[in-house]
């Protein structure tokens, strides 16, 4: 954990691209500049594969295998970030924007970056995505945050393959190895729950 901590740390100071590996997989990693971390957790800003900037992810330090901070990988997304900028699509969601927000909310409340985050999800009613040890290993979920609790949430979720439901499942913060908002799918999904179901979760 320490090695992973001074690489994160390493990370911070650079500014520069790194591939964060979680465990149990090898060969899928995300991609993005990491801006601070606190005892358990770490931000991250994400980049997608086509050089935009995708959404702000929280990960449990604990869940993770590695950072890499080199590759070849890395010197071509940079490459593609450079393009993206130029080109006027690397920011289409104001993100940076919104790591201003996230930051001072931060230092004003003291909270870890993942309650700072579900916090600042739940009160801008926006949808969030949450990862880990939920129900299943690795399961993933997509929807609004209905109400908080000391150790856990209670968390309203998309299917997209069945519009009619309307699931609902408790999760404690424990589980959570992974939390992002304000990326392509959390905005797709706000769509589809604009389009089909507003009454259930706003």
């Amino acid at each position: 954990m320490s090695a992973i901590r001074d690489d994160l740390a390493k990370a911070i100071k650079t500014k520069n691209l790194v591939e964060i590996y979680a465990k149990g997989t090898n060969e899928q990693f995300s991609v993005g500049y990491v801006l601070q971390q606190d005892e358990k957790f770490v931000l991250v800003e994400a980049i997608n594969v086509d050089g935009e900037l995708d959404g702000l992810v929280v990960f449990r330090k604990a869940s993770l295998a590695k950072v890499v901070a080199t590759s070849d990988y890395l010197k071509s997304i940079t490459t593609i970030v450079s393009l993206a900028q130029q080109r006027g699509y690397y920011d289409i969601w104001n993100t940076e924007r919104l790591v201003t927000k996230f930051l001072k909310k931060e230092a004003e409340h003291k909270h870890s970056l993942l309650k700072t985050m579900l916090k600042l999800a739940f009160k801008k009613d926006q949808v969030i995505q949450l990862s880990g040890r939920i129900k299943k290993h690795g399961d993933t979920y997509t929807g609004f945050i209905h109400s908080e609790h000391k150790k856990y949430l209670e968390f309203n979720y998309v299917d997209t393959f069945d519009l009619a439901k309307r699931p609902q499942i408790a999760v404690r913060y424990a589980e959570i190895d992974e939390a992002s908002f304000h990326s392509f799918e959390t905005f797709n999904i706000t769509a589809v729950i604009e389009s089909y179901m507003p009454g259930d979760f706003h």
